[in-house]
């Protein structure tokens, strides 16, 4: 209760306009207050989302004629699963961008087929008996959660699942990796939607989980030896990072599970993970954001746990997929003594999204600091150093460069 009136404060000394070019920074479409004057009368259609800890606790639709005549009904996670799913997403999004983590968002239906945010309101269990008991039920479990998890003293598990592409040179033509992979097993291929019609150009590499960071670099090593064996044509370049090739962009998803999902473990993440990571990003994978690697982006998993989405694919070399895996674990041990934010700066949030590395540089070795100093940084030494080390020196990674030689990987082998 006591973060929750702290951040509905934070919220309150952002001004309008600022909240706007947040929202806006994060790919979010925002309908200002004389914006939605200047609409013609008709059909509108709006959802008034309240989210708790992350989670929607309660969707309303109401559909609006303009002739005064109005309809309302409320959503139900089981029966309306792909609206529901995509309007609680983008309300979430919008409240962890306004540094939220509860409150309600009024969203619009907006003609290019997505909804835009009109409206949000920071606290809205004040004022109302029976929404404010919604949102006292939803803190007390999550709280219990959390209490239950400090109890066991479990290490989260992580598993990951990066991709990367294969190209023909010199023409840098990508070569669908459904040539060679199934879509399932720990090396496949996944799928976009390109005007409509679904393919399946990249490769993913889908390691077993583990605790620990030795094991899993062992099982994605495993993952790497399977697809070098699938893909039997040793004349192409296997690309990774952000946006090796315009128009593709490339994730390095990181799952997690025994670790409950908070917003102070997803801003821990972006600010001592992603944020350095951005130091280092080859400038033209930049292009990613904000459609794909917004901040906090996450998916919760039938596992039971969640995937962390805002990383490129760090498949671009070992130093970094380590650091990568060996931080990420280190940050899911301790994330409650992690207290830095630079990313809720106004130009540092911009400058996430812009790829302006200049901006974000200062910050690193104050974060990459705190982070050695934690009390489990002796575990997750061997691989988080190297990388720390890069971050401070701030070279960027070539996402030209084909990552077969990196890992030692011959295709066909």
């Amino acid at each position: 209760m006591q973060q929750a009136e702290e951040a509905v404060q934070a919220y309150a000394q952002l001004s309008s306009g600022e909240r706007m070019a947040r929202l806006k920074q994060a790919g979010i479409e925002v309908l200002s207050t004389s914006e939605q004057r200047r609409r013609e009368p008709g059909l509108r259609v709006r959802y008034d989302v309240h989210v708790s800890c992350l989670e929607a606790i309660r969707i309303r639709r109401k559909d609006t004629s303009g002739m005064g005549a109005k309809q309302e009904q409320e959503l139900e996670r089981e029966t309306s699963s792909s609206v529901y799913k995509r309007v609680e997403r983008l309300a979430i999004k919008s409240l962890y961008t306004l540094g939220l983590e509860h409150g309600a968002v009024r969203l619009e239906a907006s003609g290019n087929g997505g909804c835009a945010v009109i409206a949000v309101d920071p606290d809205p269990w004040k004022g109302d008996g029976k929404l404010g008991a919604m949102y006292r039920n939803s803190w007390q479990l999550h709280q219990t959660a959390l209490n239950e998890e400090k109890q066991s003293s479990r290490t989260p598990v992580m598993g990951m699942d990066p991709e990367f592409l294969l190209v023909q040179m010199p023409e840098s033509k990508i070569v669908p990796a459904s040539r060679f992979l199934e879509r399932t097993g720990v090396a496949g291929c996944d799928s976009v939607t390109i005007g409509g019609r679904r393919v399946y150009p990249v490769a993913e590499l889908r390691p077993a989980p583990s605790a620990e960071p030795r094991e899993l670099l062992t099982h994605l090593m495993r993952a790497f030896a399977a697809a070098s064996r699938s893909i039997s044509d040793s004349s192409l370049v296997w690309q990774a990072g952000g946006m090796p090739q315009r128009g593709l962009p490339l994730g390095g998803h990181i799952h997690f599970s025994g670790v409950q999902l908070t917003g102070g473990l997803l801003r821990a993440l972006d600010n001592y993970l992603a944020l350095p990571l951005a130091v280092l990003q080859d400038p033209r994978g930049s292009g990613r954001r904000p459609r794909y690697g917004a901040l906090g982006d996450f998916r919760l998993k039938s596992y039971g746990g969640f995937e962390y989405r805002t990383l490129p694919s760090f498949l671009v070399s070992p130093v970094v997929a380590k650091g990568v895996v060996a931080i990420a674990g280190l940050i899911a041990c301790s994330y409650d003594q992690l207290k830095q934010r630079p990313l809720a700066e106004a130009k540092v949030h911009s400058a996430f999204y812009e790829g302006r590395r200049e901006i974000m540089m200062p910050y690193v070795p104050s974060l990459l600091d705190e982070l050695r100093q934690l009390s489990e940084y002796g575990r997750y030494e061997r691989y988080a150093a190297p990388l720390m080390r890069l971050c401070k020196r701030g070279q960027t990674w070539d996402e030209s460069r084909d990552i077969r030689q990196l890992w030692n990987i011959r295709a066909g082998s």
